[in-house]
Formats: structure tokens, C-alpha cells, sequence
């Protein structure tokens, strides 16, 4: 049994204070101090068990945080298709708060898609017979954020949006290319207007069948198309602003249409993609329950500026912000702490909603409410401890430390 103390746990509705959190591998309980440490002070256990104790000394204990779409980090890339880079990736994930993500992929010719997705599948296998190995009692095998499976970034979009997606190899959606990958695709993206309108239905009916998330973006849809799509069961938008149709008083576009939906929409706050008013409006028309703080991040994020690649294009990062040679705008290299931070500066929201924005919001999108997401009994004990600035101190995935600067 473990317990952290001292600190201010962060609920869905609430911040908690003078409590403690008991977990193993899951979250066990929340009790008061004055219970704890009675019991605890005088034998060392709680309820019977011995009780390793961590003070998280004033700072917020939330759930761990999920990335929903990160392409890459440390200098490692999703379409690398190496199980050991992914682990590189995971391992620094950890370290940004992130107990658990989603590589994505690029647009690219087939073959070298599945093999990026034959990759994640091996290092999911991987992390789960790790985790079995740990066992129960907080010593779950895991040495950095979990994988839950892969997002497509194209190759279904429309090429008057790829940005950085690479051209040559975008074709019309067709879940046949998906299907022997169902296991492991989570989301899939797509320009809806590139489909018929039954053609469309039917992709999204079959992805929903098979429980992946369609997701409209790197498009050029107008506002007719986008509401056609989400009424026919597409619930979420890629890098809302970022690769689309955006707001006219005249003609709405995707953007118009997704704020007025029920989707979740993915927002890359690094004040760079999305400006700080462009921020507060997204959460004042939808408000934190449909939005989704995301990275987008490419390999070079966590290495300072300099010459990067992303989908087989040369990138350069300077002061922060990775662009193509032409001047587009080539992911990021935010990390999702850094975006928490971003976005609460911004909106002026407080630490549950901003927090429900990489926890609750997500683990829903994935169907894993109250499995992941949460701090509530029966949750695993996915959990990051972390200041006012929302630097790390500490990242637990399922009872397990994988990262801690408690400084």
C-alpha cells in the first residue's frame, strides 16, 4: 500500500485539502489526515498493510494526464516503427505528467504505416507483460506512460489542409485499410468532404462498430458538411483552428460547426497554433467537458531548437516554434504540462475544469471513465503530483513511480 500526504488533490468538482490518498495499483481510498496518521503513526500501517508514505509537500496530486496525439518527442517518431523508441517517448511522456497517450501516425504510403502500427502494437504487448510481471501492491512494471493504442493523422484528409502531411500519399477512406489494425487504431481522421454522403456514413459506421473515434480535421469542409458528419457520428476535431475551415460570419466552416456541436475538440495551447483569445472563446462556447489539450508534438520536442523531420520533410525549430522550409507550421514541441499551464493562464478556469481538459475528457473519449481520468476508488493509481507552474514533481503509473523530482 502507498500513500501520498500533504497534498491538494485535485477531484472532477473539487480541491481537496487535510486528506490522503491510498492506493496500490489502484486508488484504494480517501481519507483525512487526522485518520491517517492516527493509525498510521502508530504502527505504520493502514487497515493492516504496511504503508509506504510520499509527501507531496503542499503541491496538487491529480489523475496523470493523457495525450491523446503526439507524433514524437525526444528525437523518436511514432513512423520510426521502433518499439524501443516508443519507450524513449514513453519514458519522457512521463515526465510532462502524461501517465498514458496515443502515438500518431502521418500520412505516408501503407506499408510504412503499418509498420509504425505493427510497432505500437509490439510495445503495447510489451508494457502489458511488464505490467503483469509487477503484480499488485504499487510495483507495477512500468517505466514510463502507458501506450493505449495509435492515432491516424491522415492519410484521409483533404490536401488543400495537409499542412504537414505529406501529400503524395493522401487517398479516399476506406476502413478495409483499417480493419486488420482495429486492436490498435484509437482515432482516425478525417476530411469529410472528400466522401459521399453514404460512402461517409459508411466509414463511420463501420469505425464505430469497431470502436474507433472518428475524428474531422485537415480539412476543407464548409459548415454543412462538418454538421453532416457529426450528426452521422463523427465526435471529435483534430487541432481545432489548425488545418481548416475556419470562422466566417458568412460561411461558418468546420470551425463554426464544431463549436456548435457536442464533439470534443483537440486544442494545442502553446499560444503559437491557437491564440490566448482564440483559447478562452473555444472553453467559453464549449466549456470543459469538450475540450481536449493536446501536443501534436514532433521528435524534436525536448531537444531545444535546431534542424528536426516530421513525415519525411525537413523541419527546422527555432525559438520554440517547428516549421517546414516553406514557413508552415510543423506540429509542436509542446509539452502537455506546459499546455496546462497555458491554458489556465488563459482562461482564467479553475484547477478541475483545466484538469478535466487531459483527464476525465479523454478517458472518456477512450471509453475508460472511471478507469482512467479520475481519483476516485477503483481508478488504477495513474496520478501526478505537480506546483502552481505545473512542473512535475512526481508521475505514478499504476502504483508505480516512473518519474519524481521532488525537489
Amino acid at each position: 500500500m502507498r500513500a501520498i500526504v500533504h497534498g491538494k488533490l485535485v477531484l472532477e468538482d473539487k480541491v481537496l485539502e487535510g486528506c490522503v490518498l491510498l492506493f496500490d495499483t489502484k486508488i484504494k481510498a480517501i481519507v483525512t489526515e487526522t485518520a491517517f496518521f492516527a493509525e498510521y503513526g502508530a504502527a505504520g500501517t493502514w487497515q493492516g498493510q504496511p504503508v509506504a508514505v510520499t509527501d507531496a509537500g503542499g503541491r496538487y496530486v491529480a489523475p496523470g494526464f493523457l495525450n491523446l496525439h503526439i507524433h514524437g518527442c525526444l528525437g523518436k517518431d511514432t513512423m520510426d516503427a521502433d518499439p524501443e523508441g516508443l519507450e524513449i517517448m514513453s519514458r519522457f511522456q512521463a515526465q510532462t505528467g502524461v501517465t498514458a497517450f496515443l502515438p500518431a501516425t502521418m500520412t505516408y504510403e501503407w506499408p510504412a504505416v503499418y509498420k509504425a502500427l505493427d510497432a505500437v502494437r509490439a510495445a503495447m504487448a510489451r508494457q502489458a507483460a511488464a505490467g503483469k510481471a509487477g503484480g499488485e501492491g504499487g510495483t507495477a512494471g512500468y517505466t514510463g506512460a502507458r501506450i493505449l493504442g495509435a492515432y491516424l493523422e491522415g492519410p484521409f484528409v483533404n490536401g488543400a489542409y495537409k499542412g504537414a502531411q505529406r501529400g503524395t500519399a493522401i487517398c479516399k477512406a476506406d476502413f478495409a485499410r483499417l480493419e486488420p489494425y482495429a486492436d490498435v487504431i484509437r482515432i482516425v481522421v478525417l476530411a469529410p468532404e472528400t466522401l459521399g454522403a453514404a460512402d461517409r456514413d459508411r466509414f463511420l459506421a463501420a469505425c464505430r462498430e469497431q470502436g474507433i473515434l472518428v475524428s474531422l480535421g485537415h480539412s476543407a469542409a464548409t459548415y454543412d458538411e462538418a454538421r453532416a458528419a457529426f450528426a452521422a457520428g463523427a465526435s471529435h476535431v483534430t487541432h481545432l483552428y489548425n488545418a481548416m475551415t475556419g470562422f466566417h460570419h458568412r460561411q461558418p466552416g468546420l470551425v463554426g460547426a464544431a463549436w456548435q456541436s457536442g464533439a470534443v475538440c483537440e486544442l494545442i495551447a502553446d499560444n503559437l497554433h491557437v491564440h490566448p483569445a482564440a483559447q478562452r472563446l473555444l472553453y467559453r462556447l464549449k466549456g470543459p467537458d469538450e475540450v481536449e489539450l493536446v501536443t501534436d508534438s514532433l521528435r524534436a520536442c525536448g531537444l531545444g531548437d535546431g534542424p528536426s523531420e516530421l513525415g519525411g520533410q525537413q523541419v527546422m525549430v527555432r525559438n520554440g516554434e517547428a516549421r517546414l522550409a516553406g514557413g508552415t507550421l510543423a506540429g509542436s514541441v509542446l509539452k502537455l504540462n506546459d499546455a496546462v499551464r497555458h491554458f489556465k493562464e488563459n482562461t482564467g478556469a479553475d484547477w478541475p475544469s483545466v484538469i478535466r481538459t487531459v483527464t476525465r475528457v479523454p478517458a472518456g473519449e477512450l471509453r475508460k471513465e472511471g478507469v482512467l481520468g479520475s481519483i476516485r476508488p477503483g481508478a488504477l493509481a495513474d496520478i501526478t503530483v505537480f506546483d502552481e507552474a505545473v512542473t512535475i514533481a512526481c508521475t505514478i503509473v499504476q502504483g508505480a513511480t516512473v518519474y519524481q523530482n521532488m525537489i
